[in-house]
């Protein structure tokens, strides 16, 4: 499992990231610091689109795939 702090500061990063996301197994949770750690599924753009932009969110992802999606995110600066 891999944990991660994560900030979407454009719009076209929610776009990027739920494209990165629904292509692998691995499951991948986002819990929004704004809502109480609520977990937001990142292969669920509806749900993704309830973030505010700017806000620090931890990023969980468990499976076989975690270190590519990792470092896809990290080239999109998505995530450190």
């Amino acid at each position: 499992m891999i944990k991660n702090n994560i900030k979407f500061t454009a719009t076209s990063q929610f776009l990027i990231f739920y494209h990165i996301c629904k292509k692998v197994s691995s499951d991948i949770q986002i819990y929004d610091m704004t809502h109480h750690n609520k977990p937001i599924n990142g292969k669920n753009l509806s749900e993704l689109t309830n973030m505010r932009l700017g806000l620090p969110a931890l990023l969980t992802i468990h499976g076989e795939d975690e270190v590519n999606v990792i470092s896809s995110l990290q080239k999109y600066g998505i995530c450190k």
